[in-house]
């Protein structure tokens, strides 16, 4: 089996720390373990190359953070998503917003990304945490909760972009084919 691309990655511990939903800037910056969201108790696996990954992001994100943001789903637990909006009237955006406890400040959940892992990869994995979404805007302090009877495992996949001075080739750029974007809208 071939070794994992974002492999060293799992020796610095501040990436699972991000995976917990623990704000490392600030963190780093004054001491205080300050977060929200996240993965409980997450726990690093290998993820299979050839099977879809599927990621909900925002189209007033710039493409780099569309697709190499470290938080996606495999397709089982994209598709409970998929089918509980099917079953209970709501749009898959909505739904995910309800089960990923994603406040509106996050995200606009109006794209899905759709990859095909080419190159192996390891995440963490585990259930989500509650959220506090932001104290002014449509959030208004709300604390999401993902939903209890429905659980989804999500996976923080690490490095697939890194910020650097100089620019190079990222993770994203190099792991993924076959990707596909897709607009969700809101059901009226």
């Amino acid at each position: 089996m071939a070794e994992a691309a974002n492999k060293h990655f799992f020796s610095e511990p501040h990436w699972r720390v991000i995976a917990q939903g623990f704000q490392t800037e600030t963190w780093f910056n004054d001491s205080q373990a300050v977060g929200t969201g996240g993965i409980r108790n997450p726990q690093p696996i290998s993820l299979p190359t050839g099977n879809y990954y599927y990621r909900f992001a925002s189209s007033n994100s710039s493409r780099e953070t569309q697709l190499g943001g470290g938080w996606w789903l495999d397709f089982e637990n994209y598709r409970k998503i998929q089918t509980f909006a099917q079953q209970h009237g709501y749009s898959i955006r909505d739904a995910a917003r309800l089960m990923l406890a994603l406040p509106y400040a996050w995200t606009r959940v109006d794209l899905i990304i759709k990859a095909l892992l080419a190159v192996p990869m390891k995440a963490y994995a585990g259930e989500g945490k509650p959220a506090q979404g932001a104290n002014d805007g449509p959030d208004r302090g709300t604390i999401w909760i993902p939903t209890q009877h429905i659980k989804i495992c999500q996976l923080y996949i690490p490095g697939l972009f890194v910020k650097c001075i100089q620019p190079r080739e990222q993770l994203y750029e190099k792991v993924f084919s076959s990707l596909v974007t897709e607009r969700v809208f809101r059901m009226v």
